[in-house]
């Protein structure tokens, strides 16, 4: 070894060493004009900018860490109306069988995004049979199954704070249940034996209370299996799809009936966009998307999309990302490789309605193998 060599490489250090620690404290005490404010002029300011870069921004100053960590900021860009969704995805992984939480990050000047997990603060969730409704920033979470068991509990995640409050028990134990929100009360359907007084039931946001909802129109030869494999809300109805059939629920008449036109078309890789749904791989079309207007009660396919897909992709889950379709697919088949996919869409001359691939990338790649359980989109 150079004994030179290692004396001016020591030296050299010894020299910057000042000169790093006096950038590091005017990093910290004065060069940024925003840490001369008030506070609350700087949260006002830090309100206009937009999600992406707050990690950036929170290398800054502690300060402008703990304002961008702080309540009151998600308030203030309500206020100016600069909320944005955030995704949020579920996954189970086949090792533990645990739910782990992830949300799409958007890197800063850069065209790509990353699945990052949350913290773990995260409220835990019943592992399977849970119904997930977003409402704003909040995630309810009703029902599901615990120790084998269904539950008729019902609790709130606060998304920006990762805090949860709980709501009053259901009347009635449920897994698997349809769910949606109109005109100010959350309807769970089904879940439980049709039998149940209790098969219906609506919680009101505004009083936070519970109450059985009586309903007519299905004959008997219907069959209504207890589980429910997807449901939505388009047209001021809650929609649900069983294992053989499809649904209609309609608050304002109190009636559930058959939907022949959406039976087996649909599928659970699907979402609602501005009141119209969209569903993958309907008709046994592989590679495409339709959409179907509740009002005409049509279907059409949504051009532009042909051969967007990777290879061999899977699609399993599609949920409405601020008026755009995300689209999540896992690649890998002993790893994970989930592959993601943003479609936005634009109504044409004649009503034609057109998809374009915004972004498409691998956001997660794990060598552990896990599924996609939930997809949602929440906004602060």
């Amino acid at each position: 070894m150079n004994l030179s060599t290692v004396t001016s490489s020591s030296a050299s250090n010894a020299e910057e060493s000042p000169q790093k620690n006096k950038k590091n404290e005017l990093h910290d005490h004065a060069p940024f004009p925003l840490l001369l404010l008030p506070e609350e002029i700087s949260l006002n300011c830090l309100a206009r900018v937009p999600r992406r870069y707050h990690p950036s921004v929170s290398l800054v100053s502690t300060t402008l860490r703990r304002l961008i960590a702080s309540p009151e900021i998600y308030t203030e860009r309500s206020l100016f109306r600069r909320t944005e969704h955030v995704l949020y995805v579920a996954l189970r992984p086949y090792a533990t069988q645990t739910l782990e939480w992830y949300t799409l990050n958007p890197k800063p000047f850069r065209q790509e995004s990353t699945l990052v997990p949350v913290p773990t603060t995260f409220p835990l969730v019943p592992l399977w049979g849970m119904s997930m409704v977003t409402v704003g920033s909040e995630i309810y979470v009703i029902g599901g199954c615990v120790d084998d068991s269904y539950v008729s509990s019902a609790f709130v995640i606060d998304c920006p704070s990762y805090t949860c409050r709980s709501l009053p028990n259901m009347k009635q134990e449920r897994g698997c249940a349809a769910a949606g929100i109109v005109e100010g009360k959350l309807y769970v359907i089904g879940g439980c034996s049709r039998l149940s007084l209790n098969w219906v039931e609506a919680f009101d946001l505004k009083t936070q209370t519970w109450e059985t909802v009586t309903w007519t129109g299905l004959y008997d030869d219907v069959e209504v299996y207890e589980k429910t494999i997807r449901s939505f809300v388009m047209d001021e109805k809650v929609y649900l799809m069983d294992r053989s059939n499809s649904f209609v629920y309609d608050p304002k008449e109190g009636s559930l009936e058959s939907d022949l036109l959406l039976n087996k078309q649909w599928s659970v890789k699907s979402c609602v966009v501005d009141d119209k749904l969209y569903s993958f791989g309907a008709f046994g079309q592989e590679n495409t998307i339709w959409e179907f207007d509740p009002v005409v009660r049509v279907w059409s396919l949504v051009k532009g999309l042909e051969d967007v897909l990777p290879d061999k992709c899977k699609v399993s889950k599609m949920v409405n990302y601020g008026g755009k379709i995300a689209v999540l697919c896992n690649l890998g088949k002993l790893k994970t490789e989930i592959w993601y996919m943003e479609i936005g869409l634009e109504r044409r001359g004649g009503g034609e309605v057109w998809g374009k691939m915004l972004w498409s990338g691998l956001v997660l790649d794990s060598e552990d193998y896990s599924t996609i359980v939930r997809s949602l989109a929440v906004a602060f």
